[in-house]
C-alpha cells in the first residue's frame, strides 16, 4: 500500500497517468476504427464479369464531329465502383502503315470530365464517349480498309483469371477521322456528359 500511495504521489503520478493513458489510447483506436471505416467504406472495384458493354445512341455528328456512346451495365447483384479510362483496340486499326491513336480526354460531341470514382449499382448504368472528326483524309477509300468493324473495351476493373475485352459492333471511317479518336473518362448515367 504504501508502494501504491508513492507512485501516485508527487511527479510520478504524471507518469502512471500518461502510461495509463497510453495503454488505453491503442485500444480505442482499435474500437473507433472500424466504425469510421464501415460508414466511409465504398464498394470495389467490378469485376470484368460483372459488366456488360453496348454502343449507345447519342447526339450523333455536329460540324464535322461524331461523337459514339458506349453503355456500361452492371449485370451482377451488388454495386461496384470505376474510375478512369477505358482502353479501346479496333479491327482494323491501320491503313498504309498509319493506326489509329486514342487520346484520353474528350472532344467535340463529349465534353472532357475528369476522371472519378464512378459507383454502379446492380442493374445501372455507366457510359464513355468517343469522338472523332469525319472530314480528314478525302483522298482516302469511304469504306474497305479504312472502316472499323468492331471495337474492344478495356475497362479499368478487376480482372478473374483472363483480362477480359468486351466486343462491340461500331462501324466508321478512321482514314476521315486522320487516325485519332478521342475518348472520355467513365461518367455516372446513361449518356456520359455532352461538350
Amino acid at each position: 500500500m504504501k508502494f501504491l500511495k508513492h507512485l501516485l504521489s508527487g511527479a510520478k503520478r504524471v507518469v502512471v497517468i500518461g502510461a495509463s493513458l497510453a495503454l488505453a489510447l491503442p485500444i480505442v483506436a482499435f474500437v473507433i476504427m472500424p466504425e469510421t471505416a464501415t460508414a466511409s467504406s465504398v464498394p470495389p472495384t467490378c469485376r470484368n464479369n460483372q459488366l456488360e458493354v453496348a454502343v449507345g445512341f447519342g447526339p450523333g455528328a455536329a460540324l464535322g464531329n461524331v461523337g459514339i456512346p458506349f453503355i456500361i451495365v452492371n449485370i451482377s447483384g451488388s454495386d461496384c465502383t470505376l474510375k478512369g479510362y477505358p482502353k479501346l483496340a479496333f479491327v482494323p486499326a491501320s491503313y498504309k502503315k498509319t493506326s489509329i491513336k486514342v487520346t484520353s480526354g474528350g472532344g467535340m460531341i463529349y465534353g472532357s470530365v475528369k476522371p472519378r470514382l464512378v459507383v454502379i449499382k446492380p442493374d445501372a448504368t455507366a457510359s464513355f464517349g468517343l469522338d472523332f472528326i469525319n472530314a480528314a483524309g478525302q483522298q482516302d477509300p469511304l469504306a474497305g480498309p479504312c472502316m472499323v468493324q468492331n471495337v474492344y473495351v478495356k475497362l479499368p476493373a478487376r480482372t478473374a483469371t483472363l483480362p477480359k475485352t468486351h466486343e462491340t459492333t461500331v462501324n466508321f471511317n478512321f482514314c476521315r477521322s486522320n487516325f485519332r479518336v478521342d475518348v472520355t473518362s467513365i461518367q455516372p448515367g446513361p449518356l456520359p456528359k455532352e461538350g
